[in-house]
């Protein structure tokens, strides 16, 4: 059971003085910050881009067309009635 332990102790040493800083998870995502700052930017820039035009109502005056189509449907009888009469 000794015998075993000091080879185990063995290994390890063995391993710890072979690892390589380059193994570590550090090393491994050093380069993910760098490029996911730039991912962003590139973004960033992108929505910059965008045409104030492209993301604008097409009719200025839609809004006030919705509002005003219910009271003009409650009118529409009335103007019929009063076309007939003229008619």
């Amino acid at each position: 059971m000794e015998e075993e332990s000091r080879k185990r102790k063995e290994r390890l040493a063995k391993m710890r003085q072979s690892r390589d800083i380059g193994d570590t998870v550090e090393a491994a995502v050093s380069g993910v910050v760098e490029e996911t700052v730039a991912k962003h930017q590139r973004e960033a820039e992108q929505q910059q881009e965008i045409d104030i035009e492209a993301i604008a109502p097409k009719r200025a005056d839609w809004d006030l067309k919705r509002d005003l189509q219910k009271r003009l449907d409650a009118l529409q009888p009335q103007n019929e009635a009063a076309i007939r009469e003229l008619i």
